[in-house]
């Protein structure tokens, strides 16, 4: 049994990383065969020990961690049901807009608009047929060709909505991901504030103490590099 542990304890750590749940699996069953509380004492003391490599991988744990647990009082207050809504823009000079809404823990409806297309803001009142019919023509293809090379009509790229029975049909658009908030500080925390020795690791939090902003940018990357989110705020649904 002592070489079982012995050879556990050489192997890298990287190792250990990947392979926690298999390691911790084995010696526990080990442990129960022998029963030994020495044997019991080191498993416990290989999960503590890879779970701090783990963390010590993560850019912004502490204020990552603050973060969470106001996720989760507000997740409590709000009984997981809110929305939250996701900027995103391109140097080309067009921004836009993504509505999630959940209720109790699952995604129920998305919007998308374009606030700015192509550098002119969107109206007031919404994107209409008219609005479109002028933004096309930049494309240089009339709406019945737009429709026919990519088979949706032009001014369903502007703005849309998906309700429960259609989410996700709206692929071609650059709309935020169908993520909940559990979904983003789980990607957060295993891939977007990893420590990358290659990029710019951005967290903020001031949507009270929630995220607002969150992802890499890869070093000597121009334009259009940002991985992760920017959420302009988060709020209670009715």
């Amino acid at each position: 049994m002592l070489k079982i542990i012995n050879l556990v304890v050489v192997f890298e750590l990287d190792f250990f990383e990947h392979q926690i749940f298999d390691l911790i699996y084995l010696l526990t069953t080990c442990c129960s065969i022998v029963m030994k509380p020495k044997f019991i004492f080191l498993t416990f003391l290989l999960a503590s020990i890879l779970t701090a490599c783990e963390k010590n991988d993560l850019q912004y744990e502490n204020e990552f961690e603050r973060s969470h647990k106001a996720w989760l009082e507000f997740k409590s207050m709000s009984g997981d049901t809110y929305c939250y809504k996701v900027t995103g823009s391109t140097w080309t000079g067009s921004s836009w807009l993504t509505t999630i809404y959940v209720r109790k823990g699952e995604v129920s409806q998305r919007n998308f608009c374009y606030t700015v297309f192509n550098g002119i803001q969107r109206p007031s009142r919404g994107w209409t047929l008219t609005d479109a019919d002028e933004l096309i023509q930049q494309t240089g293809m009339t709406q019945e060709e737009f429709l026919e090379n990519f088979g949706y009509p032009f001014q369903e790229a502007l703005e849309w909505v998906e309700t429960e029975k259609s989410l996700g049909t709206k692929g071609y658009s650059p709309a935020s991901p169908l993520y909940t908030m559990d979904d983003i500080y789980a990607t957060a925390k295993t891939d977007w504030l990893r420590k990358r020795s290659d990029a710019q690791i951005i967290f903020e939090t001031n949507n009270n103490g929630m995220i607002s902003a969150v992802g890499y940018v890869p070093d000597g990357c121009a334009d259009d590099c940002f991985n992760g989110m920017h959420i302009e705020s988060i709020e209670y649904l009715y």
